[in-house]
Protein backbone atom coordinates (compact mmCIF):
# COMPACT_ATOMS: atom_id res chain seq x y z
CA UNK A 1 0.00 0.00 0.00
CA UNK A 2 1.54 3.41 -0.89
CA UNK A 3 1.92 6.44 1.19
CA UNK A 4 -0.77 8.09 -0.92
CA UNK A 5 -3.49 5.45 0.05
CA UNK A 6 -2.65 5.07 3.66
CA UNK A 7 -3.07 9.17 3.84
CA UNK A 8 -6.42 8.50 2.02
CA UNK A 9 -7.40 5.78 5.01
CA UNK A 10 -6.25 8.11 7.92
CA UNK A 11 -8.03 10.96 6.53
CA UNK A 12 -11.25 8.93 5.99
CA UNK A 13 -10.46 7.27 9.77
CA UNK A 14 -10.35 10.83 11.60
CA UNK A 15 -13.56 12.44 9.55
CA UNK A 16 -15.41 9.27 10.89
CA UNK A 17 -14.39 10.19 14.26
CA UNK A 18 -14.80 13.79 13.60
CA UNK A 19 -18.35 13.34 12.54
CA UNK A 20 -19.34 10.93 15.64
CA UNK A 21 -17.81 13.29 17.63
CA UNK A 22 -20.13 16.21 16.52
CA UNK A 23 -22.98 14.24 16.87
CA UNK A 24 -22.57 13.56 20.37
CA UNK A 25 -21.69 17.18 21.27
CA UNK A 26 -24.98 17.85 19.02
CA UNK A 27 -26.98 15.29 21.32
CA UNK A 28 -25.61 16.27 24.70
CA UNK A 29 -26.29 20.16 23.49
CA UNK A 30 -30.00 19.11 22.81
CA UNK A 31 -30.17 17.30 25.95
CA UNK A 32 -28.57 20.22 27.71
CA UNK A 33 -31.68 22.14 26.37
CA UNK A 34 -34.50 20.16 27.35
CA UNK A 35 -33.42 20.39 30.95
CA UNK A 36 -33.38 24.36 30.78
CA UNK A 37 -37.28 24.61 31.34
CA UNK A 38 -37.07 21.84 34.09
CA UNK A 39 -34.35 23.89 35.76
CA UNK A 40 -36.13 27.07 35.13
CA UNK A 41 -39.38 25.61 36.86
CA UNK A 42 -37.10 24.39 39.95
CA UNK A 43 -35.74 28.22 40.43
CA UNK A 44 -38.53 29.71 39.98
CA UNK A 45 -40.98 27.65 42.29
CA UNK A 46 -38.59 26.12 44.38
CA UNK A 47 -35.42 28.04 45.24
CA UNK A 48 -37.14 31.76 44.62
CA UNK A 49 -39.42 30.44 47.73
CA UNK A 50 -36.84 29.84 49.61
CA UNK A 51 -34.64 31.72 49.41
CA UNK A 52 -37.66 34.70 50.22
CA UNK A 53 -38.32 32.73 52.66
CA UNK A 54 -34.49 32.14 54.30
CA UNK A 55 -34.24 36.14 53.82
CA UNK A 56 -37.31 37.31 55.52
CA UNK A 57 -36.44 35.16 58.57
CA UNK A 58 -33.06 37.28 58.72
CA UNK A 59 -35.44 40.34 58.90
CA UNK A 60 -35.96 42.23 62.14
CA UNK A 61 -39.86 42.37 63.13
CA UNK A 62 -41.69 45.65 62.62
CA UNK A 63 -42.93 47.56 65.60
CA UNK A 64 -44.88 50.11 64.27
CA UNK A 65 -46.81 48.40 61.87
CA UNK A 66 -46.59 45.51 58.91
CA UNK A 67 -44.63 42.40 58.90
CA UNK A 68 -41.05 43.00 58.71
CA UNK A 69 -38.62 46.27 58.36
CA UNK A 70 -37.45 45.56 54.79
CA UNK A 71 -33.67 45.95 53.74
CA UNK A 72 -33.00 45.30 57.76
CA UNK A 73 -30.72 41.98 58.65
CA UNK A 74 -31.27 40.07 62.45
CA UNK A 75 -31.60 37.29 64.02
CA UNK A 76 -34.72 38.01 66.49
CA UNK A 77 -36.62 35.43 64.43
CA UNK A 78 -33.99 32.59 65.11
CA UNK A 79 -34.01 34.46 69.03
CA UNK A 80 -37.59 34.10 69.25
CA UNK A 81 -37.63 30.53 68.91
CA UNK A 82 -34.51 29.86 71.24
CA UNK A 83 -36.56 31.71 73.95
CA UNK A 84 -39.60 30.56 73.52
CA UNK A 85 -40.58 27.35 75.58
CA UNK A 86 -44.26 26.98 73.57
CA UNK A 87 -41.92 26.58 69.83
CA UNK A 88 -39.71 23.97 71.83
CA UNK A 89 -42.29 21.70 72.97
CA UNK A 90 -44.72 22.51 69.12
CA UNK A 91 -41.97 21.44 67.42
CA UNK A 92 -40.94 18.61 69.97
CA UNK A 93 -44.82 16.98 69.03
CA UNK A 94 -44.34 18.04 65.44
CA UNK A 95 -41.52 15.17 64.80
CA UNK A 96 -42.68 12.67 67.05
CA UNK A 97 -46.60 12.82 65.65
CA UNK A 98 -44.69 12.77 62.02
CA UNK A 99 -42.51 9.46 62.90
CA UNK A 100 -45.75 7.83 64.86
CA UNK A 101 -47.87 8.87 61.61
CA UNK A 102 -44.81 7.78 59.13
CA UNK A 103 -44.57 4.75 60.97
CA UNK A 104 -48.18 3.66 60.96
CA UNK A 105 -48.54 4.66 57.30
CA UNK A 106 -45.71 2.83 55.81
CA UNK A 107 -47.26 -0.52 57.77
CA UNK A 108 -50.52 -0.20 56.85
CA UNK A 109 -50.05 0.97 53.38
CA UNK A 110 -47.79 -1.87 53.08
CA UNK A 111 -50.04 -4.28 54.14
CA UNK A 112 -52.77 -2.85 51.76
CA UNK A 113 -50.50 -2.83 49.08
CA UNK A 114 -49.69 -6.53 49.57
CA UNK A 115 -53.41 -7.17 49.68
CA UNK A 116 -54.14 -5.36 46.70
CA UNK A 117 -50.94 -6.77 45.13
CA UNK A 118 -52.38 -10.63 46.07
CA UNK A 119 -56.55 -9.94 44.61
CA UNK A 120 -57.03 -10.04 41.24
CA UNK A 121 -59.88 -9.43 39.39
CA UNK A 122 -62.79 -7.09 41.19
CA UNK A 123 -61.18 -7.32 44.28
CA UNK A 124 -58.28 -5.79 43.00
CA UNK A 125 -60.00 -3.21 40.91
CA UNK A 126 -61.96 -2.08 44.17
CA UNK A 127 -58.87 -2.06 46.31
CA UNK A 128 -57.30 0.22 43.78
CA UNK A 129 -59.65 2.03 43.34
CA UNK A 130 -60.92 3.11 46.91
CA UNK A 131 -57.30 4.36 47.48
CA UNK A 132 -56.93 6.43 44.20
CA UNK A 133 -60.75 8.11 44.74
CA UNK A 134 -59.61 9.34 48.16
CA UNK A 135 -56.88 11.34 46.28
CA UNK A 136 -59.49 12.82 44.04
CA UNK A 137 -60.69 15.30 47.17
CA UNK A 138 -59.28 18.41 48.48
CA UNK A 139 -57.54 18.11 52.27
CA UNK A 140 -59.80 20.33 53.74
CA UNK A 141 -62.95 18.38 52.45
CA UNK A 142 -61.59 15.58 52.88
CA UNK A 143 -60.54 15.92 56.70
CA UNK A 144 -63.68 17.74 57.31
CA UNK A 145 -65.51 14.49 56.42
CA UNK A 146 -63.33 12.65 58.74
CA UNK A 147 -64.22 15.05 61.57
CA UNK A 148 -67.95 14.49 60.93
CA UNK A 149 -67.57 10.93 60.99
CA UNK A 150 -65.07 10.55 63.73
CA UNK A 151 -67.72 13.07 65.65
CA UNK A 152 -69.20 11.53 69.03
CA UNK A 153 -72.21 11.95 66.70
CA UNK A 154 -70.87 10.69 63.78
CA UNK A 155 -70.52 7.05 61.78
CA UNK A 156 -67.90 5.74 63.51
CA UNK A 157 -69.73 6.24 67.01
CA UNK A 158 -73.21 5.09 65.74
CA UNK A 159 -72.38 2.05 64.45
CA UNK A 160 -70.58 0.84 67.21
CA UNK A 161 -72.84 1.66 69.86
CA UNK A 162 -75.42 -0.34 67.42
CA UNK A 163 -73.57 -3.33 67.11
CA UNK A 164 -73.38 -3.42 71.26
CA UNK A 165 -69.27 -3.14 71.44
CA UNK A 166 -69.27 0.10 72.70
CA UNK A 167 -71.39 1.47 75.61
CA UNK A 168 -70.40 5.03 75.65
CA UNK A 169 -69.48 6.69 72.69
CA UNK A 170 -65.35 7.17 71.67
CA UNK A 171 -63.69 10.43 72.06
CA UNK A 172 -62.07 10.77 68.73
CA UNK A 173 -61.36 14.20 67.59
CA UNK A 174 -59.80 17.01 69.17
CA UNK A 175 -56.88 15.00 70.44
CA UNK A 176 -54.04 13.16 69.37
CA UNK A 177 -55.85 10.21 67.98
CA UNK A 178 -58.20 11.85 65.37
CA UNK A 179 -55.33 14.40 64.30
CA UNK A 180 -53.48 11.17 63.69
CA UNK A 181 -56.58 9.28 61.75
CA UNK A 182 -56.93 12.31 59.91
CA UNK A 183 -53.21 12.55 58.88
CA UNK A 184 -53.27 8.56 58.07
CA UNK A 185 -56.38 9.52 55.61
CA UNK A 186 -54.03 12.04 54.01
CA UNK A 187 -50.99 10.24 53.01
CA UNK A 188 -52.11 6.53 53.36
CA UNK A 189 -52.97 6.61 49.52
CA UNK A 190 -49.71 7.74 48.63
CA UNK A 191 -47.72 4.86 50.85
CA UNK A 192 -50.01 2.46 48.98
CA UNK A 193 -49.02 3.41 45.76
CA UNK A 194 -45.72 3.58 46.16
CA UNK A 195 -45.16 0.18 47.54
CA UNK A 196 -47.67 -1.29 45.14
CA UNK A 197 -46.08 -0.04 42.48
CA UNK A 198 -42.83 -1.78 43.34
CA UNK A 199 -44.75 -5.03 43.90
CA UNK A 200 -45.90 -5.55 40.63
CA UNK A 201 -42.41 -5.83 39.25
CA UNK A 202 -41.93 -8.85 41.66
CA UNK A 203 -43.21 -12.50 40.08
CA UNK A 204 -46.09 -14.07 42.22
CA UNK A 205 -44.12 -16.98 41.64
CA UNK A 206 -41.14 -16.65 43.88
CA UNK A 207 -43.64 -16.06 46.38
CA UNK A 208 -45.35 -20.04 45.44
CA UNK A 209 -41.85 -21.15 45.02
CA UNK A 210 -41.10 -19.90 49.01
CA UNK A 211 -44.09 -21.71 50.18
CA UNK A 212 -43.48 -25.13 47.77
CA UNK A 213 -39.89 -25.46 49.90
CA UNK A 214 -41.39 -25.34 53.13
CA UNK A 215 -41.51 -21.53 54.12
CA UNK A 216 -44.33 -20.29 55.67
CA UNK A 217 -47.24 -17.86 54.70
CA UNK A 218 -45.52 -15.04 56.95
CA UNK A 219 -41.67 -16.20 56.18
CA UNK A 220 -42.58 -15.80 52.51
CA UNK A 221 -43.22 -12.40 52.89
CA UNK A 222 -40.74 -11.34 54.88
CA UNK A 223 -37.96 -13.09 53.02
CA UNK A 224 -39.23 -12.29 49.66
CA UNK A 225 -41.50 -9.85 49.43
CA UNK A 226 -40.71 -7.37 52.07
CA UNK A 227 -37.46 -7.17 50.65
CA UNK A 228 -37.83 -6.29 47.26
CA UNK A 229 -40.67 -3.89 48.45
CA UNK A 230 -38.43 -1.67 50.25
CA UNK A 231 -37.37 1.16 47.83
CA UNK A 232 -41.82 1.46 47.70
CA UNK A 233 -41.49 1.98 51.27
CA UNK A 234 -38.74 4.31 51.70
CA UNK A 235 -40.57 6.34 48.96
CA UNK A 236 -43.66 6.37 50.89
CA UNK A 237 -42.18 6.81 54.18
CA UNK A 238 -40.20 10.01 52.67
CA UNK A 239 -43.68 11.29 51.66
CA UNK A 240 -45.76 10.49 54.71
CA UNK A 241 -42.82 11.97 56.75
CA UNK A 242 -42.60 15.11 55.03
CA UNK A 243 -46.51 15.74 54.92
CA UNK A 244 -46.82 14.64 58.39
CA UNK A 245 -43.63 17.13 59.64
CA UNK A 246 -45.83 20.11 57.60
CA UNK A 247 -49.55 18.78 58.80
CA UNK A 248 -51.89 22.00 59.13
CA UNK A 249 -55.33 20.69 58.11
CA UNK A 250 -55.21 17.78 60.02
CA UNK A 251 -54.29 19.47 63.55
CA UNK A 252 -56.58 22.50 62.67
CA UNK A 253 -59.75 20.87 62.21
CA UNK A 254 -58.90 17.43 64.51
CA UNK A 255 -56.67 18.51 67.22
CA UNK A 256 -57.45 20.81 70.08
CA UNK A 257 -55.12 23.34 71.93
CA UNK A 258 -52.49 21.07 72.82
CA UNK A 259 -52.30 18.88 69.31
CA UNK A 260 -50.29 22.41 67.49
CA UNK A 261 -47.94 21.42 64.83
CA UNK A 262 -45.48 23.81 63.26
CA UNK A 263 -47.57 24.71 60.58
CA UNK A 264 -50.28 26.05 63.34
CA UNK A 265 -48.23 28.13 64.92
CA UNK A 266 -46.44 29.69 62.13
CA UNK A 267 -49.77 30.72 61.09
CA UNK A 268 -50.25 32.08 64.58
CA UNK A 269 -47.12 33.76 64.28
CA UNK A 270 -48.31 35.53 61.06
CA UNK A 271 -51.63 36.62 62.51
CA UNK A 272 -49.42 38.34 65.47
CA UNK A 273 -47.73 40.13 62.19
CA UNK A 274 -44.13 38.43 63.72
CA UNK A 275 -43.05 37.05 60.39
CA UNK A 276 -39.43 37.10 60.91
CA UNK A 277 -40.23 34.07 63.39
CA UNK A 278 -42.66 32.32 61.17
CA UNK A 279 -40.21 32.03 58.36
CA UNK A 280 -37.42 31.12 60.57
CA UNK A 281 -39.79 28.35 62.10
CA UNK A 282 -40.32 27.50 58.79
CA UNK A 283 -36.66 27.23 57.42
CA UNK A 284 -35.87 25.11 61.20
CA UNK A 285 -38.63 22.48 60.54
CA UNK A 286 -37.52 22.22 56.71
CA UNK A 287 -34.02 21.59 57.11
CA UNK A 288 -34.72 19.55 60.04
CA UNK A 289 -37.28 17.48 57.55
CA UNK A 290 -34.08 17.46 55.06
CA UNK A 291 -31.87 16.16 57.39
CA UNK A 292 -33.72 13.41 58.78
CA UNK A 293 -34.97 12.08 55.12
CA UNK A 294 -31.51 11.87 53.72
CA UNK A 295 -29.88 10.01 56.97
CA UNK A 296 -32.58 7.46 56.50
CA UNK A 297 -31.99 7.11 53.06
CA UNK A 298 -28.67 7.29 53.62
CA UNK A 299 -28.72 4.81 56.33
CA UNK A 300 -30.97 2.24 54.17
CA UNK A 301 -28.99 2.69 51.43
CA UNK A 302 -25.64 1.29 53.41
CA UNK A 303 -27.76 -1.55 54.38
CA UNK A 304 -28.65 -2.56 50.57
CA UNK A 305 -32.05 -1.64 50.67
CA UNK A 306 -32.41 1.12 48.33
CA UNK A 307 -30.18 -0.13 45.48
CA UNK A 308 -32.38 1.54 42.86
CA UNK A 309 -33.35 4.80 44.72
Amino acid sequence: MSDADIGIDRAGVAGRVRSVLQAASGSITRTKLLLVPLLLFDLLVFVVPMGYLLRISFAKRSVGGGALQKGTWSLDGYQYLSDSSVVATVFTWTLLFAVVATLLAVGIGTLYAYAAWRASGVTRTVLLAGVVMSMFTTLVVKVFAARVMLSPDGVVNDTLLASGVLDGQLILVNNEIGVLIGQLYIVLPYTVLAVYSVLTGLDEALVEAANDLGATPVRAVREVVLPHAVPGMAVGGVIAFAWSAGAFAAPLLLGSASERTVAVEVQNLLTLFNYPAAAALAVVLTTVVLVVLTLGIVLLRRRGGLRDV
